[in-house]
C-alpha cells in the first residue's frame, strides 16, 4: 500500500512539474506575441500620424490656393446669369 501511495505522489509531482514547464513555455510564447503586436501597433500609430499630417496638408486652404494657381484659375469668376428663361427645358 505504501508503494502505491509513494508511486502516486511521484506521478503527481512529475505531472505538476511537466504542467509548470508547459505553462512557462506558453507564457514565453505569449510574451513574444504581445511584443510583436506592440511593435506593430506602434508602427501603425506612426503611419496613421503621417497620414493625418498629409491629409491636413492636402485639405488646407493654402494647398488649394497653390493648386488653383498652378491650374491658372481666376481668383473670382464672374457668374453668368440668364434672366429671360423661367423654366428648365429638357434636351
Amino acid at each position: 500500500m505504501k508503494n502505491i501511495i509513494k508511486s502516486l505522489v511521484w506521478l503527481v509531482f512529475i505531472a505538476l512539474v511537466v504542467g509548470n514547464v508547459y505553462i512557462f513555455v506558453s507564457g514565453i510564447k505569449t510574451s513574444d506575441e504581445i511584443n510583436r503586436f506592440d511593435k506593430e501597433t506602434t508602427k501603425l500609430h506612426e503611419e496613421n500620424t503621417d497620414l493625418e499630417k498629409e491629409i491636413n496638408k492636402v485639405s488646407s486652404l493654402q494647398y488649394t490656393a497653390s493648386k488653383a494657381a498652378e491650374m491658372n484659375f481666376t481668383e473670382k469668376p464672374t457668374p453668368l446669369v440668364i434672366e429671360g428663361q423661367k423654366y428648365a427645358f429638357k434636351n
